[in-house]
Formats: structure tokens, sequence, C-alpha cells
């Protein structure tokens, strides 16, 4: 094989690992439960404490309000806004 060929094949061999990995994130989301963490006292990445939730939804409501129909088996969601479901 030519220098050139192989430089080609290992390129096309690189782009389909890589189109295959970007399907798999798309397809199956493995690293979707880092974007809202279950630990902890307040909503996820938005806020750490109920004080801090309270202050910080005041303002941000539409975010809380989207956390809180993402999760809600949340308690402090009932605590924001109510007990609504």
């Amino acid at each position: 094989m030519q220098r050139d060929t192989k430089i080609g094949v290992i390129i096309l061999v690189l782009a389909i690992l890589a189109l295959g990995f970007v399907l798999y994130m798309n397809v199956y989301e493995p690293l979707a439960f880092l974007d809202n963490p279950l630990v902890g006292e307040g909503l996820g990445t938005l806020c750490v404490s109920e004080e801090k939730c309270i202050d910080f939804c005041h303002n941000n409501k539409g975010r809380c309000d989207a956390y809180c129909r993402e999760n809600p088996s949340n308690e402090l969601c009932d605590i924001l806004f109510g007990g609504r479901k």
C-alpha cells in the first residue's frame, strides 16, 4: 500500500468511529444524569438549598418551573410552587 492510501484509510476509520460515537451519545444519552443530579437539597445544578432556591427562583421562575416539571419527585418543588403537581 502506498503511504497516501494508508493515511486515507486511517482517516476513514477515525471518521466512522467518531460518527458512531456521536450517534451513540445522541440516541442513548448515557451522561444525561449529570444534567439533573438528584444529590443535595436543592434543584439540581440551579441551587443548593431551600433558602438559596427560594431566592434564585424568585428571579428565575421559568428555569425552576422547567426543572420541577422534569423532576416532580423533588420535595422542594412542592415548597416553591405550593404543592402543585
